[in-house]
């Protein structure tokens, strides 16, 4: 039996906010990955759930791994990738302290080790939450989920950010489906608690109130990926 055609949640907003042509690339980019020589971000991605898990909100974890990024930027035993994967970090762990206001009023906890992906449109969608949230909203007990976006994209103009907030927007919308279907919880799941986190641009996007739109888009362009799928 053939293997279900796999895509991420962030190539999927992604696909689902490109030109026919650039969608065509995501879905073959998909189907024959290539093996990325180191994973972006990694450290800092680490240190940022570790603060914004903690109760406290201690600086200490972005201290240690700006220390740790430093080192690693001016060290010559390091190749160039990982050099400037380091820079780039350290950038990333600045924009996070920026947007604080942003954050703070977010109770963020561990999310699990393993979680499975969505199924949608024949499509295999992975949505990994780099935290839950937890909140309450008169008197109810709700959970949502946390995913950190890490781009390299500066554009400035209209287009660029308009770009940016429908990627948060279905990534978000993505979260909600997840929590719905793969995260067990007593809680009841909460759109305002279901975030996409675009630390680089300090914006932070939750699923919005009414989802039926763009679950409907989710779903239609699940489907042309999987009839796309076999031809690639």
């Amino acid at each position: 039996m053939a293997k279900p055609p796999k895509i991420s949640a962030n190539e999927l907003a992604r696909f689902l906010v490109s030109k026919p042509t650039t969608q065509i690339s995501i879905v073959k980019n998909a189907k024959h990955p290539q093996k990325a020589p180191i994973i972006r971000y990694s450290d800092a991605r680490r240190a940022i759930v570790e603060l914004l898990c903690d109760i406290g909100r201690s600086k200490s974890p972005l201290v240690a791994a700006e220390q740790m990024l430093l080192q690693r930027s001016t060290d010559p035993a390091e190749g160039t990738l990982r050099q400037d994967d380091a820079v780039k970090s350290i950038e990333v762990l600045h924009s996070l302290l920026a947007m604080s206001n942003q954050t703070s009023g977010f109770q963020f906890v561990s999310s699990p080790a393993k979680q499975a992906k969505l199924s949608i449109g024949g499509v295999e969608v992975s949505v990994y939450a780099d935290m839950l949230v937890h909140g309450q909203e008169k008197g109810v007990e709700q959970i949502g989920a946390a995913v950190l976006r890490m781009t390299q994209d500066d554009t400035a103009t209209d287009a660029a950010k308009e770009k940016r907030k429908n990627m948060g927007l279905y990534v978000a919308t993505l979260l909600r489906l997840h929590v719905d279907q793969n995260i067990s919880s007593n809680r009841t799941p909460s759109n305002r608690l279901c975030m996409s986190i675009d630390v680089q641009h300090g914006e932070a996007f939750m699923a919005p109130k009414a989802t039926t739109q763009r679950t409907k888009d989710i779903t239609g362009a699940c489907q042309f990926i999987a009839a796309l799928w076999p031809t690639l």
